[in-house]
């Protein structure tokens, strides 16, 4: 949705300057920046860096400039250079570890504002409600059979006949809606983690706020572990990430049963699905993105198969 350039000073002139840093701007390719108007995904990560990063602990990088025209729906960003930090990679998959500092981070995020007051302050961000996601569910419908043919060959049989079955019982998903809800990123996978080694363990720093909304927080959580492992490997540790981030959130305070937490991460599991089809359909297509794609329906679904997602719907 955006381009994003390291730039590199002079050395001996740059002043106070650091060496380097990342420069975000909009997308040079049409389709993209078309869709970034219907998603308004600029405004919602300048206002992010603007309105709402002092506000939770997540590690995301320092902003140092940040602008945004909305009549043109153009933007600059400039960030703090992850210089020592890993992009992690959606289609090899997270180790335990990653993982482990990955939920971690999404407490940091959650935490801080889960249901509070202070949401509605922010009433330029999205807020998810039956009736705001109405468009998502019409656009969830408009592309599936196109996403169907275009991964005909890359997404399993049993999986796209689960999408199917998702976009004639889609208004049940948002029905089954908790009222719990928080900053969620919305698209918390690898590919937006920067992992450092460092002698205290794995530091990760959450990149691509295009998506920040106001929601519940397991739609990051199932989302993010269902597209991190194989299936095999994800029925080893989704209950040992899920019992962590639980402990993560009553240790700051927040009031929720083990019970609510395991159906919200059951039910969400649905998000990462939606995701894989409308954004696929929606950006520039390239090879590694088609197969990132594939490789979230492909586990998203076998995550909603394994948990019986779809009986959770209303």
């Amino acid at each position: 949705m955006a381009e994003s350039y390291r730039v590199t000073f002079e050395p001996h002139g740059r002043g106070r300057l650091p060496d380097s840093v990342v420069v975000k701007v909009p997308s040079q390719n049409a389709s993209s920046r078309a869709a970034s108007r219907i998603t308004r995904c600029y405004e919602l990560e300048t206002g992010f860096y603007n309105n709402v990063q002092s506000l939770v602990k997540v590690n995301s990088p320092r902003c140092l400039h940040v602008w945004f025209d909305a009549h043109d729906d153009d933007f600059v960003l400039i960030l703090e250079d992850i210089v020592d930090g890993t992009q992690g990679d959606q289609i090899a998959g997270a180790t335990v570890e990653q993982a482990q500092a990955s939920i971690d981070e999404l407490v940091q995020l959650h935490a801080p504002l889960w249901n509070s007051s202070q949401l509605d302050s922010l009433g330029w961000m999205p807020r998810h409600t039956f009736e705001s996601s109405q468009g998502t569910r019409d656009l969830l419908q408009s592309v599936f059979d196109g996403f169907a043919t275009r991964f005909e060959a890359m997404v399993s049989a049993e999986v796209l006949e689960l999408g199917a079955q998702l976009v004639r019982n889609i208004d049940g998903y948002d029905r089954a809606y908790p009222s719990n809800e928080t900053i969620v990123h919305r698209d918390f996978r690898l590919d937006n983690l920067l992992f450092t080694q460092t002698a205290t363990g794995i530091q990760v720093k959450v990149v691509d706020w295009q998506t920040a909304s106001i929601s519940a927080g397991l739609t990051d959580v199932a989302y993010f572990v269902g597209a991190s492992f194989n299936p095999e490997q994800r029925r080893e540790v989704e209950v040992e990430l899920v019992q962590r981030y639980h402990d993560g959130l009553v240790h700051h305070g927040v009031s929720i049963s083990w019970s609510d937490v395991w159906d919200q991460y059951r039910l969400f599991a649905t998000s990462g699905y939606i995701m894989a089809v409308v954004a696929s359909m929606l950006v520039k297509q390239t090879d590694r993105g088609d197969a990132m794609f594939a490789a979230m329906a492909n586990r998203h679904g076998q995550q909603m198969i394994d948990l019986e997602t779809l009986s959770l719907f209303r």
